[in-house]
């Protein structure tokens, strides 16, 4: 019996490695089929990416294509090769350039390493200012009154919007920082903030809220009552709130050295995030399949660290049901004044989309980037277009898509956060795959079709989300009720129903509403390479495209759909605020 019970004690250790070894395994295939199972002959955008769009895609110059790189062989032939030299640590040369891959990754993960450890160092000193500001509020008794209101105005800005408005802002009006370039210190600060706003507002929300519930247990009056200082209490709550959030942490760390893909496009700064969508646009399978390779493997790596510092954190409580702690409620918030403010911006938000629907976003009636009117209230984009109509029209649909988006990931990261044995592997390479390289991937496999972009944005979206449930579920099969629940002859489903949910459910969901306009924006910007909706709908993403290089003379197209999310993001969090 003790043999079986180590066996089956093993196999259970060994599932999650089987899990991710599975998951590359997935991640590489397709990608090294993805020519032949889209039907696209890689051809003609290596010629093109080789000699320049003008180029003649002429039947010589594509076959010469075809005989240099060996693409008249099977797909399955060319992977077979390119694993066989991956495990004796060669990824190939590039089919555009001919140079090394493993030499291009590696010059370009430094980069991205350096601008990593840069934006998390910011990251940790705005959450540290947030973290005491909320301390200072609990020892005045005043944190019920919290809300995180500049923390959810960062979220809903991606790393691109920021980009922009920081080169708008500090390089050409300041003068401050150079606008792009990869030269020297004086070009690591502007991407660096770029990317560290974005993820300190999602985090220090996280950590607050974590940090909130933490001060707010049983075990804090207590300690109160037996007179031990302040300072040892909130030393205590926040190590428990930060153990609570290393899955998170980790997901910042990964999101910062392969996501920020727009940043580096942005600023033109040479990492593995733009090496891997140049590669992906241009049809480079070896450096595609090198770049990805390695992300993944990075990836891997910092969420299986992450898992063991959080279990070795939590100690024998894990296991021994010794984890006292209270569980958070989802509910409306009792501030008058926060409902009052959040349906003043949700009335003012349908007035514009009402207001909107009376005027056409299509017509060419104004002249060109015409100033703010009484007949163009916001005055009018590069071609004649009215921007209000635009702008309202634009709304529903790119909020409805946003919303979609995120109840699916919401649900998919609530089901594959419960079976985290199987589905860790699933998890931890979703996370290392950036978004805009999802999106072209998906439509390299599926075909450019309206729901592209929706099928990417859900693909990527879900894995943070079924992260923190992970962790959740672990910390609230840890408490003593949900211990002793199977000997007092509580069945699972009762279990679930009333002890896990309960406690999972709440943070999750205020997880998915803060991530719901930066998933917004995430389905925009994949408009702009050509995926999800197409010219000239009134799609908010597409408006941004088509109005940032007139920023300066009519800034309306660009702001004010920014200006809509970050409204639409205060009202919601407004709104669930306690």
């Amino acid at each position: 019996m003790v043999f079986f019970a180590n066996m089956r004690s093993s196999l259970s250790a060994c599932i999650p490695w089987l899990s991710r070894l599975i998951s590359l395994s997935v991640v590489v295939v397709l990608v090294g089929l993805m020519p032949d199972i889209a039907g696209i002959d890689p051809s003609q955008s290596i010629l093109r990416a080789r000699a320049g769009a003008q180029q003649l895609l002429t039947a010589e110059a594509l076959q010469t294509i075809r005989e240099d790189l060996q693409l008249d062989r099977s797909a399955p032939e060319r992977l077979w090769d390119w694993l066989t030299l991956a495990m004796h640590g060669d990824l190939g040369v590039s089919w555009v350039s001919g140079v090394s891959v493993m030499e291009s990754v590696q010059q370009t993960a430094k980069t991205s390493l350096l601008l990593m450890s840069t934006a998390l160092g910011m990251v940790f000193i705005m959450c540290m200012v947030s973290v005491f500001y909320t301390m200072q509020r609990w020892q005045k008794n005043r944190l019920a009154h919290h809300h995180g209101s500049l923390s959810s105005v960062l979220v809903s800005l991606p790393e691109y919007v920021v980009a922009s408005l920081l080169i708008m802002v500090l390089s050409i009006w300041l003068g401050w920082f150079p606008p792009y370039g990869w030269q020297g210190i004086q070009h690591l600060w502007l991407p660096s903030l770029a990317m560290a706003l974005p993820a300190a507002g999602l985090f220090s929300r996280l950590l607050n809220d974590s940090l909130i519930r933490v001060l707010n247990e049983p075990w804090v009056i207590t300690w109160l009552s037996a007179n031990i200082s302040k300072f040892q209490i909130l030393r205590f709550a926040l190590w428990r709130a930060i153990s609570n959030l290393i899955p998170q942490i980790a997901m910042t760390i990964i999101g910062l050295t392969g996501g920020a893909v727009a940043v580096e496009q942005v600023f033109s700064i040479p990492g593995i995030g733009r090496l891997i969508l140049g590669a992906a646009k241009s049809q480079d399978l070896p450096m595609l399949q090198g770049g990805l390779l390695v992300l993944l493997l990075f990836s891997m790596f910092i969420s299986s660290s992450s898992i063991l510092l959080q279990r070795w954190l939590l100690g024998h409580s894990i296991t021994s049901g010794k984890l006292i702690s209270s569980h958070s409620s989802f509910r409306f918030t009792q501030s008058k004044a926060k409902r009052t403010i959040s349906l003043f911006i949700f009335t003012l938000l349908i007035g514009c989309a009402c207001w909107a629907l009376i005027r056409n976003p299509y017509a060419i009636q104004f002249s060109r980037l015409e100033a703010p009117s009484f007949a163009a209230p916001f005055g009018a984009d590069a071609v004649g277009r009215d921007l209000l109509a635009r702008i309202g029209g634009g709304m529903l649909s790119t909020l409805k898509m946003g919303v979609v988006a995120t109840f699916l990931s919401l649900f998919i990261g609530l089901l594959l956060g419960f079976v985290t044995r199987f589905s860790q592997g699933l998890i931890e390479i979703t996370k290392g795959v950036p978004y805009i390289v999802a999106g072209l991937l998906v439509a390299g496999l599926t075909g450019m079709n309206p729901n592209s972009a929706l099928i990417a944005i859900v693909l990527v979206s879900w894995a943070p989300l079924a992260a923190h449930c992970a962790s959740l579920v672990m910390e609230a099969k840890a408490q003593p009720y949900t211990h002793l629940a199977p000997v007092w002859g509580t069945n699972q489903w009762r279990v679930l129903r009333y002890y896990l949910l309960p406690y999972v459910l709440p943070p999750l969901i205020r997880h998915a509403l803060l991530r719901l306009p930066v998933i917004t924006l995430s389905l925009t910007s994949l408009s702009f390479i050509g995926l999800g909706v197409k010219p000239p709908a009134p799609e908010w993403g597409l408006l941004i495209a088509e109005n940032l290089p007139y920023i300066e003379r009519s800034p309306f197209g660009v702001l004010l759909p920014i200006t809509g999310l970050v409204l639409m993001a205060m009202a919601i969090n407004l709104l669930f605020d306690d």
